[in-house]
């Protein structure tokens, strides 16, 4: 006798691919709510729930009950909600009763967690919609002398063009795609990018500008772009007024049809132009221009795409470039996931900088963590201009100069970048016992305050000296810093060469004498208590029950400040 077993054949829904988990109650029949994940009413009112919550979160979350309808499945995929969310929402989120349905006037329900809001029906099974409930951002308290400023600053830039310090022109894509409400804390994209450009960007600058209510003046102009570009904030002044107008924008505004970068890149131009013209009409020479910046948001690929509209976008932004030189910042911001298509907008940075601008690209992913970062990192690129700009005047042989201690910056050509891999950047080498006698300090804190520089070997082994490329790589109001590293004698070629990790070397941007005891000592002092303080730091983050780590993977990160070290 021959026994044939029959294989049983398995087949999953097209559109969801996940086991189905379902109770032993029909799904018509009314279901206790001792077994939806839910409180009993009637025990929540006699006060007996302890047990019953014990043992509802006890329950795997997939073992909740989930019935999508067509529309929540839609919204869920546009909120990149998961089902595996909803069920979470019911096993751990506060339950509350809900608007009741608008055409039967049925009861719904409401759960919240962790920033999700799940809507159900009478029965907690069937998915009515879901959503991300969006972070509150709290509108500034404008004093009397707040609004006066405003109104001085207003009339500053109409009538004494000269004293404005920078234009920034901010251009956010408010396209369809801006709808999507994938970044976690807020309803959209669109109110993402309100939302960190004013808490990251305008709110940051003013929290550290050194100069509040000065004579000097900024203006923000933003534009909205869809099919065209709409001017919604022209010429303000920087400020909490608008501060709050940006905070409001989302909720007024609605993302729709395309997104033509040509047209928002032609009113910037035309506005650029404009305040340009003007200011030479007045006398103000290039050399004395304001700063003038671009922010330029998308979350993908231009719908003017074509290859006329490529060189029309070209020809824009060299036109931009060749007109402002070294006074035109421009920053593009990339927001959407790891496939998006953001080709163009790096292409239209590197002719900003091939024509002698500067020019950065930032892909800000979907995270508002990695949003609020890159502003806050334009912020501060700002503030640094700012800072420059206020602090200095025009010294002799028409250089600029530093008020407070009469200094004059050096004369230096940044490091090129780009696609500079393989390619010999020029250096400067110099050698123990050959020309120069040199040694290497190490900046110590001996305790109650006391410093010291202590001599100490070379960080490598055989190192004989070191080489600093010529031309800087990054700047700041005080510093230049440098690719940086120690060398070796290599007996088969006879010559000097690299050992070791690449390090960074910083020096005075100003003319003045650099001695370690005459310039870097106050930095390296600054450096050593911030890492005695951030010790503290985390020894009180090791020693936080609530921030105990299960393992070694999620033990929380630890601050620290890196040893300083002086050549001379």
């Amino acid at each position: 006798v021959v026994k044939v077993r029959h294989s049983k054949k398995v087949t999953f829904n097209e559109i969801e691919h996940e086991v189905k988990y379902f109770t032993r109650y029909p799904v018509e029949e009314e279901v206790p709510f001792n077994n939806l994940g839910t409180i009993n009413e009637n025990e929540e009112a006699s006060g007996n729930t302890n047990a019953l919550v014990s043992s509802e979160q006890s329950r795997a979350t997939a073992d909740f009950t989930v019935l999508s309808s067509r529309h929540g499945r839609a919204r869920r995929q546009l909120r990149n909600i998961s089902k595996r969310d909803l069920k979470a929402a019911i096993k751990y989120g506060k339950r509350e009763p809900a608007r009741p349905d608008r055409r039967t006037g049925k009861p719904r329900w409401k759960f919240v967690h962790n920033g999700l809001v799940y809507i159900t029906d009478e029965t907690m099974r069937n998915e009515i919609t879901s959503f991300q409930k969006a972070v509150t951002i709290d509108s500034k308290h404008l004093t009397v002398e707040m609004i006066n400023h405003h109104i001085e600053v207003k009339r500053i830039l109409r009538e004494e063009r000269h004293l404005c310090t920078g234009h920034t022109f901010i251009v956010i894509d408010q396209s369809g795609s801006m709808r999507n409400s994938d970044v976690n804390g807020f309803v959209s994209r669109s109110h993402a990018a309100y939302g960190t450009l004013a808490l990251d960007f305008i709110s940051e600058q003013l929290d550290s500008n050194p100069n509040k209510y000065g004579l000097f003046a900024e203006s923000v102009s933003v534009i909205e772009m869809k099919d065209t570009a709409k001017v919604v904030l022209q010429m303000e002044p920087f400020d909490w007024i608008l501060f709050d107008r940006l905070c409001r924008r989302p909720n007024t505004t609605r993302p729709s049809f395309h997104g033509n970068y040509n047209e928002s890149l032609k009113c910037v131009e035309s506005m650029i132009f404009d305040e340009y013209t003007k200011l030479a009409e007045d006398g103000v020479e290039h050399k004395d221009m304001p700063t003038f910046s671009i922010v330029f948001l998308s979350d993908g690929r231009p719908s003017d795409c074509t290859r006329a509209d490529t060189e029309q976008r070209t020809t824009l932004l060299q036109n931009l470039t060749q007109l402002l030189s070294s006074k035109l910042l421009f920053y593009a911001m990339g927001v959407g996931a790891n496939g998006a298509d953001f080709g163009v907008l790096s292409s239209m940075v590197k002719i900003v900088n091939e024509n002698g601008g500067e020019g950065q690209f930032v892909h800000a992913g979907l995270s508002a963590v990695a949003l609020s970062s890159t502003f806050s990192d334009i912020s501060n690129t700002l503030t640094t201009h700012r800072t420059t700009l206020l602090s200095s005047t025009k010294g002799a042989n028409n250089l600029p100069t530093d008020n407070a201690a009469g200094k004059t910056k050096k004369d230096f050509t940044m490091r090129e970048t780009g696609k500079i891999v393989g390619k010999t950047m020029p250096v400067e080498t110099y050698i123990h016992g050959k020309e120069y006698t040199i040694k290497r300090f190490r900046f110590e804190n001996k305790g109650a305050q006391r410093f010291s520089w202590r001599d100490v070997k070379f960080a490598n082994h055989g190192a004989i000296g070191f080489e600093k490329e010529i031309h800087p790589f990054g700047k700041g109001s005080e510093r230049l810093a440098f690719r940086f590293s120690e060398v070796m004698f290599d007996k088969k070629t006879k010559i000097a060469k690299k050992t070791g990790k690449t390090m960074v070397a910083k020096t005075s941007i100003h003319i003045e004498k650099e001695t370690k005891e005459d310039f870097h000592e106050d930095f390296c002092r600054v450096q050593s208590v911030s890492q005695d303080l951030a010790e503290k730091f985390n020894d009180a983050v090791r020693k936080a029950p609530s921030l105990a780590a299960a393992d070694k993977a999620t033990r929380p990160p630890e601050l620290q400040f890196m040893l300083c070290h002086v050549y001379s």
